[in-house]
This record gives C-alpha cells, structure tokens and sequence, in this order.
C-alpha cells in the first residue's frame, strides 16, 4: 500500500534577540493598507455576462469504471466492498495489531488485553469487523459487554456474538487495533492523523479509480463524534453533532459517491497548496476539487466556501463551475443587491462578466453566487399557500432549483454513513477507522446499486441498512470462535494432587512480576458456588475472594499461602474438591 511522507523542517532561531524586531514586523502588518481587489464593475444588463463554454467534457461512460468481469449481479455486498477494502489493507491492519500486542506485552507484562493475547489472522478481522459494523450500526447497545451478556437478558440477549468471538477477545482486539507501526521512525508524526494516514489515501485513491461522477458535485462538511481530549477536535453549536473530528467530503450530487475528503487538522505550516488570494477555505475548495478539474464539473457549495473569488478563480484557472448560496459580507459582493423584503418568487441578478450574484426570496432572501445556470431561464417550484390551503407553483431562478436538487450529496452520505453515540472509552484512531470502513461500505452500496438496482417493482427495495445487514454476515462467513472444552475435575485431579516422593512437582513461587489484582482460584470457587446456591446472598455473608501474588510453579494457578484453613494451596492440591 502507498503511502505519503510529508517533509516538514522548522527552524528554531532565539526569541530573545528577534522579540523588538516581531514587534516591529507585527504592527507595521497591521498599518499597512491590504493590497487593493480587482475593480469590478456589476451590472444588472444581462448582455454583459460573458458565458464560457459550459459543456461537459467528460465523454466516457459515467459510474462504474475498471470494474473486474468477475462481478457481476450476482455479487454480494462484500465482493462490492472488496473493490476499496482490499486484501493489502486487511494485512496492514493484521500486522500493526499483532505488532502492537508484542510491544504492549514487552511494556506491560501484566496487562490484561496482550498477555494472553494470540495473533490475529485475515479471517479472523473480517469477522470482528462484521461484529462491530453490526454494534455500529444495526444494533446498540450501551456497552460492549451487554452484547455477551446472557443471564437476565433472555428478552434482549444476542447469542450470535459469543458464538463468533469470546467477549474478552473481542475486546483485546479492539484494544489493540493499529493501522500503522508507531515505532517506525520514517512515520512522519507531525501528521496529526498518522495513525489512520495510510488507510484514507489508500481508499480515496480507489474511489476515484472505479468511478467517474456525473457532472454536478456537492461539496460539504461532517462531524465525526468524538469528546476525546485531542488538538483537532471541534465544537461547532449548528450542528447536530456538536463535538468531534470536522471531516470535508466531496461527493456526486447525485449518488453520494465519495470522490474526495479531507480530516480537518489544523493549519499546516507546509501546506503547498494555500492560494492567497482564496485563503485556507477556498484553498480547500480548490485542493478537493483538483481531480475534476478542466472538464466542466459544477460544483455546489454551501455559504461557509462559496465567494465571488473562488468563482471566478475555479472558472479561470481549473475549468469548473460553481454554484452556491453566499454570504453578503464577503468580499466583492454586491452590495445594491441586497433587500430586506421581498416578494415570495421574485427574484433580481446581478453579472459581472462570467460570473452572476443573485437573490431570490422563498420565505425570506437567499443569496447566490454563480457561474453556471446564470442566464438560464426561471422554472417553477411548489410551495405551501396558507391563504388557499394548498401547495401553488412559485417562480424560482434555475440556480436556486439546481442548488435545492443537487447541494444534498453530502448530506445523504453523512447520514447514512453517522455513528453511533459518543463513546468516551472509543479512541479516535479507531473511530477514524470505522468512519472510513463505513465510506467504503458506502460507495461499494452505490456500485452495487448499477449491477442490482435497489429499486425493482414489486420487490423490497434494498436499502443501505439492508446491504450493511448482509455484508456483515458476508464478513463473518464461517469463522466461530476455538471452542475451549474444559476437563472434568477426575481428569485434572492426578495432575493436581501433590506428588508423594522426596521432590514434590508442586511448589509456591511469587511470579515475576506479578501484581496484587489475582485471585486466588481456591476463594473463587468457594465464592461462586455460594453465589449460585443463594444469588439474592449479601456480599458480606459470602466467602471472601482474596488477592494473592503467589503461585504454583507447575500449575501456574495464583493461591493463597496460609495455615490451617486458610492454606488455600494445601487444600487445592491435596483434595478433590477443594473448595469444601
């Protein structure tokens, strides 16, 4: 798998003898006049606007694309799904987790997750990827532990989990899960999502190989939710998902295919691609929309991208138009167009050579910036009367109506593909991670959908909460869980019991390092049966289950070391049943 390597050189000069000259620097920045704009001259003459050729000049078929003969409509969803999550990137995922349990282990002896843990194969991440695309988004619970929980729960119980993985495996993988091998010294960690860096390169440049949109796209933003205490995490009060990781997604309008995205962190100090004169959002604009450049895509921004500069930057040096609704406080707008009342369906333009400024009032004034639908002639659109009780066609400019039908891309895409509730215990890495698996899901359901339409008459269509339904069960397949068969008690006796003969094979040690957190199995068991014989028993009327650091060197089973009763290793290897 490619990955990108980001060079990144700071030099490091002493504050102490530049702190008169930053001053200096710093105030004559803020007296010095900005730089003066192009003159523009608006016009309300519409013989002024000078339309470029706007044909679209993309004359291969569109959808699909370098699809394999093998599939074909009789495909599941998890051979659509391989197209972007291929073998390569199940390896990486296998190896760095592997990989990460033996540095956890090496670090921490002791801990809970790694040292036990055995490694991970292919199948056996595909099938806990299955189990937790289905947590995700087929079936939530609070916590991940209800899902193996049987006693109490023959209402809500959900057997089919612990028939796959035991619930501290499944766990310990989830622990563990690394996408990229920390200790490397050529990850460039300057990158404040390095950890998941080789997994969204890798998919975007898939998305884009297997498809070719048609000619609208939609740009727009996405949470994904997070409270972790990280540098990059947003809160932004509008949205509906207030804290989180801010994601910029560009996507066919009318599909919701993912073209291109972007994990806001930050302003970078190396970013080669900052265009002056646009700043950092219309520099995103641009670095987003950069594959489809010079063929005539329209593209549909929202009032936080859209500007008369990135209009006419996008239309002069990259071939694409845009159209968008506009805030009237920005730059080089003009300001005569804009009303505070109007009429419901009127509507007044403004041209200023290519590109066109607009505002239209529905049940208040919209404002639009555009160079494309700009001279077209205005349609009509339904709404609401409350005089006449019904719902009257209304006059609407052909902008306004192609913002309306096709800026929702995004927002299909991100409400499908949401996560569930914040999670406090989730780390970011791997919700990164799930987020991405849920776009490939995503566009491998859209491609899905031109091989199998999801629509047939008569028949149940298919939805995306269908298609998730059976790729998990694609994922999952055959794998079940090792199944652990326990040895009676008549078997394991000879081996317990203690040896008559002058070396004894059972002896106590303290094991290396060995912390105050295990059981004695002797007071465990003593305590679990009194529990099961009385379970409504207080637990200062059972049998006390008490700590221990030592054990038997051969058995290798933690006990307490005593006299009389509480010799604990006297009784387990000296009677049947110990626990009498």
């Amino acid at each position: 798998m490619n990955t990108r390597t980001v060079s990144v050189t700071y030099h490091f000069v002493d504050d102490s003898s530049t702190k008169t000259s930053k001053r200096r620097r710093h105030t004559a920045a803020r007296a010095a006049p900005a730089p003066a704009a192009a003159p523009l001259t608006w016009t309300g003459d519409v013989s002024s606007y000078s339309s470029k050729d706007a044909d679209f000049k993309v004359t291969s078929s569109l959808g699909p694309r370098n699809i394999p003969a093998s599939l074909d409509s009789e495909g599941q969803p998890y051979d659509f799904l391989k197209l972007f999550w291929t073998d390569d990137v199940w390896q990486v995922i296998v190896d760095n987790t592997n990989l990460q349990a033996t540095y956890i282990k090496e670090e921490k002896p002791s801990n809970y997750c790694a040292r036990g843990f055995q490694p991970v194969t292919i199948d056996e991440m595909k099938a806990f990827f299955g189990c937790r695309i289905a947590i995700e988004m087929l079936l939530h619970k609070d916590r991940y532990e209800q899902y193996w929980r049987s006693k109490d729960s023959w209402l809500t119980r959900t057997p089919g989990f612990s028939q796959v993985f035991t619930r501290d495996r499944f766990l310990a993988i989830w622990s563990l899960l690394h996408c990229v091998d920390e200790r490397d010294v050529t990850v460039d960690k300057t990158d404040k999502i390095y950890k998941t860096r080789p997994i969204v390169n890798y998919l975007i440049e898939k998305f884009q190989f297997y498809y070719i949109p048609e000619c609208e796209l939609s740009l727009d933003d996405g949470m994904i939710p997070t409270k972790n205490s990280l540098s990059m995490k947003q809160y932004i009060k509008d949205k509906p998902i207030k804290w989180g990781i801010k994601t910029f997604i560009l996507c066919e309008s009318k599909t919701g295919y993912i073209l291109n995205a972007e994990v806001y962190t930050g302003k970078s100090p190396s970013d080669t691609t900052f265009i002056e004169e646009l700043g950092v959002t219309g520099s995103l604009v641009v670095r987003l929309s950069q594959p489809f450049h010079d063929l005539n895509y329209c593209l549909f921004t929202d009032r936080f991208y859209t500007s008369v500069t990135l209009a006419q930057y996008l239309l002069d040096n990259c071939g694409t138009r845009i159209c968008g609704t506009a805030l009237t406080n920005r730059k080089l707008f003009p300001k005569t167009l804009i009303r505070k009342k109007m009429t419901r369906g009127t509507s007044e333009r403004m041209y200023n050579g290519s590109v066109g400024a607009l505002v239209w009032c529905d049940k208040r004034p919209i404002y639009f910036v555009a160079t494309k639908y700009v001279d077209s002639a205005e349609d009509t659109v339904l709404r609401y009367s409350a005089q006449e009780h019904k719902r009257l066609p209304v006059s609407c400019p052909m902008a306004a109506k192609a913002y309306n039908s096709y800026m929702g891309g995004t927002d299909r895409n991100d409400q499908l593909t949401k996560l569930c509730r914040i999670r406090r215990h989730y780390k970011w890495p791997r919700r990164l991670v799930v987020k991405f698996f849920m776009w490939a899901t995503y566009n491998a359901y859209v491609i899905h959908g031109y091989l199998v339409p999801h629509n047939q008459p008569g028949r149940r269509n298919i939805t995306f909460h269908a298609f998730i339904d059976k790729l998990c069960h694609d994922l999952i397949g055959s794998y079940r869980r090792t199944s652990v068969t326990r040895r009676s008690i008549d078997a394991l006796v000879d081996n317990r019991l203690l040896n008559s003969g002058p070396t004894p094979q059972h002896l106590v040690e303290r094991a290396a390092k060995a912390s105050s957190n295990n059981r004695c199995a002797v007071c465990s068991e003593k305590y679990n049966r009194a529990k099961r014989q009385d379970p409504k028993a207080r637990e200062a009327d059972l049998p006390k289950r008490s700590k221990t650091v030592y054990r038997c060197c051969t058995c290798k089973v933690y006990l307490c070391v005593g006299t009389g009763d509480d010799n604990c290793f006297a009784a387990y290897h000296s009677r049947k049943e110990y626990w009498r």
